[in-house]
């Protein structure tokens, strides 16, 4: 064991360059501290944005107006769990085939980026924009958009985890 540690620095003092130990224990802390506030701030969505609100009776149930445009699996079924957290009934139609019995209509639409995984070597969609619009009998009742922050750092969050606060703030009212 001794012998294979004693290689090991040989081999690192006979490379070109230097190598830079911080000798410090509270450096090597803060160093730790920021790789855990990054890896934690990684896993937050960003604040929605852009909300509006106006006064209305609450929602008991509504429909949502399936987008094909939007090629993430797994965001409808993402987006009625939040909507059953607030125990509100949902149900998707096809554009312009409208369901009778609709409480209130929630239209939305995202965008989707592709990217490697850390230690993956396979391309994954996350999602990067979405917008939820609720109407009811053609008027707004809300609205709310998300979009990943500059640096990114939320991009794997789970899409039911960005949706939450879009949900959370159009249903304000209720």
């Amino acid at each position: 064991m001794v012998y294979k540690s004693a290689l090991a620095m040989l081999s690192l003092l006979a490379l070109p360059g230097c190598v830079v130990m911080q000798p410090d224990p509270t450096l090597e802390a803060i160093k730790l501290i920021s790789v855990a506030i990054t890896g934690v701030a990684s896993m937050t969505p960003g604040p929605t944005q852009n909300t509006i609100l106006h006064p209305h009776a609450p929602v008991k149930n509504l429909c949502i107006e399936w987008n094909r445009g939007v090629a993430l699996p797994d965001f409808v079924p993402a987006l009625q769990s939040e909507l059953q957290r607030h125990a509100i009934e949902s149900r998707v139609y096809e554009a312009g085939m409208q369901p009778s019995g609709c409480g209130a209509e929630l239209a939305y639409t995202a965008f989707l980026q592709w990217e490697k995984r850390s230690f993956g070597d396979d391309y994954a969609p996350y999602l990067s924009y979405a917008a939820l619009t609720l109407r009811q009998n053609g008027t707004v009742l809300a609205s709310a958009n998300y979009e990943m922050g500059v640096m990114g750092y939320d991009k794997w969050t789970p899409t039911r985890k960005k949706l939450a606060p879009l949900v959370d703030a159009v249903l304000a009212g209720n």
